[in-house]
């Protein structure tokens, strides 16, 4: 895909610093956009690697920012999407990553923060993004990549998007990764974003 198919876009990439994450991140900056970053959890793994993802950013010389939140909460989400839009602009779509957790007998915790960020944070995402993304007149889009694409997901998430933004506004696309590899993902990832160039 050319370098210049996300020219002038702000885009915000939720995820917890993976592999995925970083890859769909840092090709949406090669292709020309601005990119606010976020963690779905508040927890130094994720620190360290999201400030990582930053840091490949801005070699690459596009803007971004780097907040640690948790992203199914949705106040921290609701400041994750004003700073986006102060020190960026009005973002043109929101892509939440989720991880691929392995199930761990020993930390209930961490097995529904998991749950948390694969199930709520998306459409608290698409809610929040979608909102401001509809109010300022842009049309939008919303990216879940999932570790396995499921239609059924895709049609009971963007049914709650509806119920909660009316008609008209931006919809969920949901993009599976239980076999693509990081780069495959974030090319799908991509053609989402700008189908023009992907045809």
């Amino acid at each position: 895909m050319p370098n210049d198919t996300l020219t002038g876009k702000v885009i915000a990439a939720i995820g917890g610093g993976d592999d995925h994450h970083r890859a769909v991140a840092v090709a949406a900056a090669e292709a020309g956009a601005s990119v606010a970053l976020a963690t779905f959890n508040v927890i130094p793994a994720q620190e360290f690697s999201v400030n990582s993802v930053a840091n490949e950013i801005w070699a690459v010389g596009r803007d971004n920012f780097a907040e640690v939140i948790e992203a199914s909460d949705p106040e921290q989400l609701g400041a994750f999407v004003q700073k986006t839009w102060r020190e960026l602009g009005v973002p043109d779509a929101v892509v939440v990553v989720s991880s691929l957790p392995t199930p761990s007998p020993d930390s209930p915790v961490e097995d529904k923060r998991a749950f948390a960020g694969r199930h709520r944070a998306p459409l608290l995402a698409a809610q929040a993004f979608g909102g401001l993304m509809r109010e300022n007149g842009a049309g939008g889009s919303v990216v879940f990549v999932a570790p396995e694409r499921d239609p059924a997901d895709e049609k009971a998430l963007n049914a709650a998007l509806s119920a909660h933004l009316g008609a008209g506004g931006p919809r969920i696309t949901v993009v599976g990764r239980d076999a693509p590899a990081p780069a495959e993902a974030a090319a799908a990832v991509l053609a989402v974003l700008a189908p023009e160039a992907a045809s």
